[in-house]
């Protein structure tokens, strides 16, 4: 419910954690001027993209005539532009205005709402969005980069080794990496195992780089370099370290699509984005280090790359991750450790005494077909 002429807040979240999502309003306008507890500078749009686990902040104006209006989302489907029966239902609320007027039969329909399969809708969206940077909120983007990272974001075959994936019929099953590395959860805590140095949890290798460059985006790239491994491989940070990553896409499996990348316990400044094989001579060359959006998750496009930065000024174990839960449960993910300052303040917190022990126990990896095969995200437990 809404009176005509008064501006609202709309805080937004997207809790599907399968799918990144177009929403809008009949007949509205939005304006964004937050992303993920950040200011944004203001910018006024018909409909948003939203990726799981993204917040927004969008000013609604009720500044049409009285009557009801149709709030609407839809999915954004990266994945194989083949597959036509994924999931194509609208989730809907009702806008409706104080007053007496005759309520319409039917609400209008948002005809701004992008399509399922609208690349281009959610490439403009994201584009467009830039840090307030203002003197009252001024932003830090690192210069002197004291550590680099390029990261490759692939599907990938993992070799049936075991009587519960056997039972899939046998040979590979689908998986996703990164740098060739599927994430394998332990059964001992990571920030339990550093904190008390228990040895055998993990290991502090994980790479600056994927094991070998190629057109990470072709078509029809050979099935022998998309075999991983798991690992429980962690890459360690000294304090206050200026960290440069780039995630590239990979089209491994002919399984290119958007991956939100998230990363716990700090925010990061999106400084490029493009599309195809990241170029380390000249792309950099068009980083925005003036006004980047600063946030803890954000979309890597389908065949192409994503630059971030942050600072590295909260010690602790943190962990890194596609979005999309499927793809995370099949491997897509990562932890940084940053190492303590030289003060209590930044150094770990010990823990509390009263803290409980978790016993939950690591669940199954989630099989999915993600398009593959024609079908959309069928799941099976292996």
């Amino acid at each position: 419910m809404v009176d005509q002429g008064k501006t609202y807040l709309l805080r937004v979240v997207n809790a599907v954690v399968a799918a990144d999502i177009f929403f809008a309003i009949s007949q509205h306008n939005l304006t964004v001027v937050g992303m993920d507890g950040h200011y944004t500078k203001p910018i006024m749009t018909s409909y948003i993209t939203i990726s799981p686990g993204q917040t927004m902040d969008l000013l609604l104006t009720a500044d049409q005539s009285l009557g009801q209006y149709y709030m609407a989302a839809r999915q954004f489907w990266s994945q194989s532009i083949k597959v036509s029966d994924f999931n194509q239902f609208n989730t809907t609320a009702i806008l409706q205005y104080r007053g007496n007027y005759t309520i319409p039969s039917s609400p209008s329909f948002p005809k701004t709402l992008p399509l399922y399969k609208d690349v281009q809708s959610a490439s403009k969206f994201t584009s467009r969005l830039r840090s307030l940077a203002s003197k009252e909120h001024p932003i830090n983007v690192p210069l002197n980069i004291t550590t680099k990272m390029f990261i490759t974001l692939s599907m990938n075959d993992l070799e049936c080794r075991n009587t519960t994936c056997t039972a899939t019929g046998g040979g590979n099953i689908l998986a996703a990496g990164v740098n060739n590395i599927s994430w394998s959860n332990p059964g001992i805590d990571i920030l339990l195992a550093y904190y008390r140095n228990i040895s055998g949890v993990y290991t502090t290798d994980f790479p600056d780089n994927p094991p070998s460059f190629f057109n990470f985006t072709g078509e029809d790239l050979p099935t022998g370099i998309a075999v991983t491994e798991l690992g429980t491989k962690v890459k360690v940070l000294n304090y206050n370290e200026a960290v440069e990553v780039v995630f590239q896409d990979t089209n491994l499996e002919a399984g290119a699509g958007i991956h939100p990348m998230h990363l716990h316990g700090y925010s990061f400044y999106v400084v490029g984005i493009g599309l195809g094989n990241f170029d380390n001579e000249t792309d950099p060359k068009g980083f925005n280090l003036v006004d980047p959006p600063e946030v803890n998750t954000f979309q890597v496009p389908k065949n192409g790359w994503l630059a971030l930065r942050f600072i590295a000024n909260n010690p602790g174990v943190w962990f890194w991750h596609c979005h999309l839960d499927r793809h995370m449960t099949w491997g897509m993910a990562g932890v940084f450790i940053v190492k303590n300052g030289d003060t209590v303040e930044t150094s770990i917190r010990r823990p509390p005494a009263y803290l409980p022990s978790c016993r939950v126990p690591t669940g199954p990896r989630l099989q999915m077909s993600d398009g593959f095969d024609g079908k959309a995200n069928e799941s099976s437990f292996i």
